[in-house]
């Protein structure tokens, strides 16, 4: 076939674990288990038209466009992305790739924009193999996954609707570094609860996440992070499984913090806090406490504020962003979703 392709929305993830750090061996594999709800209304869009050429490769050929506009500063990114791929992937060595991807919300302002991104791309190569080659992989989310990972560590759980686990667990031989896996075991009555993400600062971060990892390696309280999230996990599986509300709150909002401080504690230190993201944890704390209603905050590496909440109280909720947070966000932002998110592929007369 001389040319080939595919689409896919790929949702972006909030994690309640935080993957920070990663490990020495190997390619993008975390120093720690991760897990994350996906984002329904929050996604990436990807696109790749594939088209065969004369002779054979040797190197990745393509042209990548971010919405609608050529961006020379990700054709690195996604050349050394494709470069790991690239002995498995024999596609690459005969098809010039058109790439066009988009977001729904801010590039590059700590809502895991390389998350929905990569892993849209991760789908949509995995899907394009499998035409040129004409063989099915056996597990098509777990190649997905793994390929993703390779691009960005936090797209291989957007590969999954609800929630992911990427990272080794001693107790569950189901899990692994080198892809995420579905999280099921989980009480359903976490399936209400949404995100109000919060926008302080639409801006791209100051610091981006890789140079964030990379300050892992020489950072003194590493180790002590790393076991910390370990028990995190363990606490919070256990909070999950039992819809243990108060431990849930205060495993996350943990969580986030202590992303924060190895960001300030670093051997470079550098904060993305802004003043409005503190202001507006203090109100949250603030609101929970009179009104004992079920929400937590959590960040990503960024200023902006995930406000977790579950959905059955969202009149009251919503009212209290309305009215109590909304001036401290930019332009009076915010951006609304249900947890759960599915990745959908997309055909010539829209989603399959």
């Amino acid at each position: 076939m001389n040319k080939l392709k595919i689409a896919y929305t790929c949702p972006s993830n909030i994690a309640l674990v935080k993957y920070w750090g990663k490990k020495a061996e190997g390619i993008q594999l975390p120093a720690n288990a991760s897990i994350s709800f996906t984002l329904t209304d929050l996604c990436a869009t990807t696109s790749i038209e594939a088209l065969k050429t004369e002779e054979t490769l040797t190197q990745p050929a393509f042209i990548f466009e971010l919405d609608g506009k050529l961006k020379p500063s990700f054709e690195l990114k996604i050349a050394a992305f494709l470069r790991r791929i690239w002995d498995q992937y024999t596609i690459l060595q005969t098809y010039r790739l058109y790439i066009k991807s988009s977001n729904n919300f801010p590039h590059g302002a700590g809502i895991a924009s390389s998350a929905a991104g990569f892993g849209a791309l991760g789908l949509c190569l995995a899907n394009l193999q499998q035409q040129f080659s004409g063989i099915e992989f056996a597990d098509f989310n777990v190649e997905a996954s793994r390929i993703a990972r390779l691009g960005s560590g936090s797209a291989c759980r957007s590969i999954y609707s609800g929630l992911a686990i990427w990272g080794k667990l001693q107790d569950d031989s189901a899990t692994s570094d080198e892809y995420a896996v579905a999280y099921t075991k989980y009480n359903t009555a976490f399936n209400t609860w949404k995100d109000c993400v919060l926008l302080v600062d639409e801006g791209e971060k100051s610091v981006s996440s890789t140079q964030g990892h990379a300050q892992l390696n020489n950072n003194v309280y590493a180790s002590s992070r790393y076991q910390a999230a370990a028990m995190s996990m363990n606490k919070l599986l256990k909070a999950l499984q039992n819809h243990a509300i108060p431990q849930f709150i205060h495993i996350v909002e943990s969580e986030a913090l202590q992303l924060h401080a190895m960001m300030m504690a670093g051997p470079m230190p550098y904060i993305l806090f802004k003043p409005n993201t503190l202001a507006i944890i203090e109100k949250i704390w603030e609101f929970r406490a009179s009104s004992a209603l079920p929400l937590c905050f959590t960040l990503d590496a960024g200023a902006n504020v995930h406000l977790l909440y579950d959905g059955k109280h969202e009149k009251e909720i919503l009212n209290f962003v309305e009215n109590q947070l909304l001036p401290y966000c930019s332009k009076n932002k915010y951006l609304c979703t249900a947890l759960g998110g599915t990745p959908t592929i997309i055909n010539e007369h829209g989603k399959s």
